[in-house]
């Protein structure tokens, strides 16, 4: 029993990879904004990466 389960979250894992990687993989990533939206600087007024 434990390992169909185990074997579905697998199949899962896979298929999620698969997707991943035909929609672009690793160069969709934008490395130079790490986020969607930058974070609020907390006590400087200063934002980080390029402006």
């Amino acid at each position: 029993m434990a390992f169909k389960h185990l074997m579905e979250v697998v199949l899962v894992l896979v298929v999620l990879w698969f997707v991943w990687f035909f929609t672009g993989g690793p160069q969709r990533a934008d490395n130079d904004k790490p986020f969607i939206k930058p974070a609020a600087p907390i006590d400087t007024g200063e934002t980080y990466g390029p402006q």
